[in-house]
Order: structure tokens, then sequence, then C-alpha cells
């Protein structure tokens, strides 16, 4: 049987899925910036996508077209090379797996989504090899047969993308990626659909689902723990902003402090609303101090992005 591995490729076990793929082919690719970097100059890191029913979708289903044009400011781009339902015809899938095979002879680095987010490690006469950050997880097949898609039949479109390192186009990538964060709260209709939101939308449907009763317990366990990695990269790279060079940072030191001291606090409110065992009332305590200090943080960021425009 014929066999091509894509030597080296490994996904790291993120609970952001999409960030895992991003970090593995960075590394992969030799793209000298940290995952935390990834999360930060994408945008990601200040991203909460909340579905009506706290359903376990939430990371994976918004709009992602900034994503993708922020993402080369960290020196790797993500291009989608198809997004087909199960339900498409065979030849359909011939003509993407064909596409797939062609960028991956051509260097680049290839990933799939259909629960998760999952690096193509190689290909062979039957199918693709897939990673499996979390190795057992049915989200996250280890193959995917040529022809049938039989691991990908049920559920959500199955996507293909194409990434490869590149120059940061940007002179201002941390600016660009602070108005998208802004972006986010002030204009949220662009970035999700309904019955989803993002922002200050998302924290009020998060808090009115656990009033409702418990409906996805599994849902709100994956998307405080998703979210909560998310925030712990932002403080993150916030701390090194406050350390950073006179010039490379676009907010000043005691601002950058301020937030990665904030962001962390929001790490750990959303650590504890991820808590199985904790109460409806306890998480929507956390939920509801989170949802402040994310309006805070919102606000401290606006005020630094005007400052440093003016």
């Amino acid at each position: 049987m014929a066999r091509t591995v894509v030597e080296g490729l490994v996904q790291p076990p993120l609970d952001t899925s999409m960030l895992g793929v991003v970090h593995g082919a960075m590394s992969h690719l030799g793209v000298e910036h940290t995952a935390t970097e990834a999360f930060f100059l994408s945008g990601h890191a200040f991203l909460i996508n909340i579905h009506d029913e706290i359903c376990p979708s939430g990371p994976y289903v918004w709009n992602w077209d900034e994503f993708f044009r922020l993402l080369p400011n960290a020196g790797i781009r993500m291009t989608e090379l198809a997004m087909l339902m199960p339900a498409a015809s065979a030849s359909e899938r011939s003509e993407v797996e064909a596409q797939v095979r062609a960028a991956m002879a051509e260097g680049a680095v290839c990933s799939l989504v259909h629960l998760d987010h999952q690096l193509v490690l190689g290909h062979d006469d039957d199918g693709f090899v897939l990673a499996q950050p979390w190795p057992g997880m049915e989200s996250t097949p280890a193959r995917l047969t040529y022809g049938t898609w039989a691991e990908c039949q049920n559920g959500p479109p199955v996507g293909f993308f194409r990434l490869e390192a590149c120059e940061p186009p940007s002179a201002q990538p941390a600016l660009d990626a602070l108005a998208y964060a802004v972006d986010l709260w002030e204009h949220p209709e662009r970035h999700t659909h309904a019955p989803y939101a993002v922002g200050d939308g998302a924290y009020a449907k998060w808090l009115a689902a656990i009033d409702q009763g418990p409906k996805d317990a599994h849902g709100n366990w994956w998307n405080a723990s998703v979210w909560a990695e998310c925030r712990q990269h932002a403080a993150g790279h916030f701390a090194s902003l406050a350390s950073a060079a006179n010039g490379e940072s676009p907010i000043s030191p005691e601002d950058a402090r301020w937030l990665a001291d904030r962001y962390q606090k929001l790490t750990h409110l959303f650590r504890l609303a991820s808590d199985r065992e904790s109460s409806a009332a306890e998480k929507r305590a956390h939920i509801a101090e989170a949802r402040e200090l994310d309006r805070a943080c919102m606000q401290r960021i606006a005020a630094q992005i005007e400052d440093a425009v003016a």
C-alpha cells in the first residue's frame, strides 16, 4: 500500500482545536511564533460565541473571515479548500481529495474540520490519516476513508484547509487584533449568526440558558474550557506587551499589566464555570462576573485604540 506521511507533523491537544491545527502547522513549517501569539494576533483570544442552549458547537460555528484575515500576522496563512455536506456526491468528494493531496504535495500543511479541527498527517490508498489530539474521542477519527467519508457521515459539513508560512502583512499586528476584539462587542452581528451570539450577547445567552435549567452539561463544560484557554493566552500576550520595548506595543505598560491581570481572572472564572459539579447558581455567578470583567477589558482596550490612532 502506497503511503505518504508528513514527517514531524503533530497537533498539540489544545481545547481550541482550530488553534491546535494552526500551532501544529506553525511548528512543522518553522514559523517562529508561539501558540500565545497565534491566539492573540488572530484575535481568537478575545472570542466568545454561545448558542441559545450552550451547545458545544459554540467554539466552531462563527464567522471565520476576520480570523483568516488576521492570522497571517502570526506568520501563517490558512485558506479554505472546500466545504461539503456529508451527503455530497462521490465525484465531489473525489475532487476535494485530489485538491488536498495536491496541496500536500506542494508542501502545504492541510487540515480538516467536521466535529473538530484535525491536521491531515498523511494519506494512503484508502484515505487520509488524521491527527487525534485526544486519542479515542469520537470527534477526532483517526482516518477519513476515500469516497465514502464514512467517519464523517453525521452532523455538520466537512471542511478542508491548507496552511502555509507567510510574511506578516501588517506593521501593527497587535493593534489589528485589538481592533477586532472591540468589534466583536460593538458589531457582534458581523461575526456570528442566530442562534449564536458573540461579545456581550454571548454572556446574555449563557446566563439565560443557565436560568432555563440544564440542557447540555457537556456544552457548558466545553464552552467554558475553550473560552478559558483563549483568555489565558490573552493574559499571556498582554504580559509580554507590558515588558515590550518602546514602540513595540500599541498600549501602555500599565494598561497591558492591568489587562493581563484581568484576563487571568477571566480564565479562572471560566475554569470555575466549567466544573461539572458546581450548582447552577455558582455557574451563573461566575459567568455574570466574567461578563462584567470582559466588558471592562473591552472598554479599556477601546480607549487604548483611540489613543493609538489619534
